[in-house]
């Protein structure tokens, strides 16, 4: 018996090398001039080895080998590195109320039970490719946006409401508005200047940002107040065209020889005429109370002085 395996061995090892191909199945006598290995049958099939995932994962083999993973229900093969599935190589669209497993990069899932909302696997996690704005039934909470950052934008398919996330709260951005202290709201839902201040209100300017009004119409000073600013303050207030500048008169009978005139009240040293029986004559100011004439208008009795002032 001995020397019978022995001859049949050396019988396959002389034969093999010879043939260099092999057919099996259906049609030996017929293999492809490029085959090494030929299975045909229409009723049989090809059954690689079959493992779990730690069995597959506890194995080196060569580049290319092919294992079915029973875990997976998938076919992997081995690149040198390690175990790449072969299912599913193409994008897969999924429809399911829940993220679907064992995804490849660009996969689609469109999750049915939130307004068909659509992501993509990134090859770690689900990205939400509509994530701006989000959509949903109602206000947004954490189950319809979840996880928001600053600026995101949330839609209210029942009614139409846009909401904005400020980084700590979401704010309904087209509810209704409201405005007031000098703003109101037009029929078109559009704030606009004018209406009531309810408060003291400042608006502060510098030397590079002032403010400036164009345009204005041209007015009338006899039926027109001047704008003025309160120096300490900086209040607007009104007041009429004639108070801008007062006249001061005052008529003083002369004695003989006087020209030293007092117990006036001078309102400034720049605006200051004084008049001799109707001609204008020079004259000095002593202190806020007193002018001297010059020497050429010295007063005989009776000469009527006039000190008009302007301020």
């Amino acid at each position: 018996m001995k020397k019978k395996l022995f001859f049949y061995l050396i019988l396959v090892s002389a034969t093999i090398p010879a043939f260099s191909q092999v057919k099996i199945g259906d049609n030996p006598s017929s293999i492809h001039l490029n085959s090494i290995l030929e299975l045909e049958s229409s009723d049989k099939v090809l059954v690689i080895s079959r493992m779990n995932n730690t069995q597959m994962n506890a194995i080196h083999p060569l580049e290319g080998a092919l294992v079915f993973n029973t875990d997976e229900n998938c076919v992997f093969m081995f690149d040198n590195t390690s175990w790449k599935s072969l299912c599913g190589e193409g994008v897969n669209v999924t429809t399911s109320s829940t993220a679907p497993t064992h995804n490849n990069l660009g996969d689609f899932w469109i999750n049915n039970t939130k307004n068909n909302a659509f992501s993509l696997w990134d090859g770690t996690n689900w990205i939400a490719i509509d994530n701006n704005p989000r959509r949903g039934n109602g206000a947004p909470t954490n189950t319809t946006a979840p996880n928001p950052t600053a600026g995101d934008i949330y839609a209210d398919s029942t009614t139409g409401l846009i909401y904005a996330y400020n980084g700590s709260a979401w704010i309904a951005t087209n509810s209704n508005l409201s405005a007031n202290n000098g703003l109101l709201i037009d029929s078109n839902n559009t704030i606009q200047l004018g209406g009531l201040l309810i408060q003291p209100t400042t608006i502060e300017t510098n030397g590079t940002n002032t403010l400036a009004i164009t345009g204005l119409e041209n007015g009338d000073s006899a039926t027109n107040d001047v704008v003025t600013i309160d120096k300490t303050s900086g209040v607007l207030k009104k007041t009429s065209v004639s108070n801008l500048l007062r006249e001061d008169v005052t008529k003083i009978i002369a004695a003989n020889g006087q020209v030293t005139f007092t117990d006036l009240t001078l309102h400034a040293t720049d605006k200051i005429n004084v008049y001799r029986n109707g001609v204008r004559v020079d004259f000095t100011i002593n202190n806020p109370h007193s002018i001297t004439l010059e020497p050429a208008a010295t007063c005989y009795a009776g000469d009527e002085i006039r000190i008009i002032q302007l301020y």
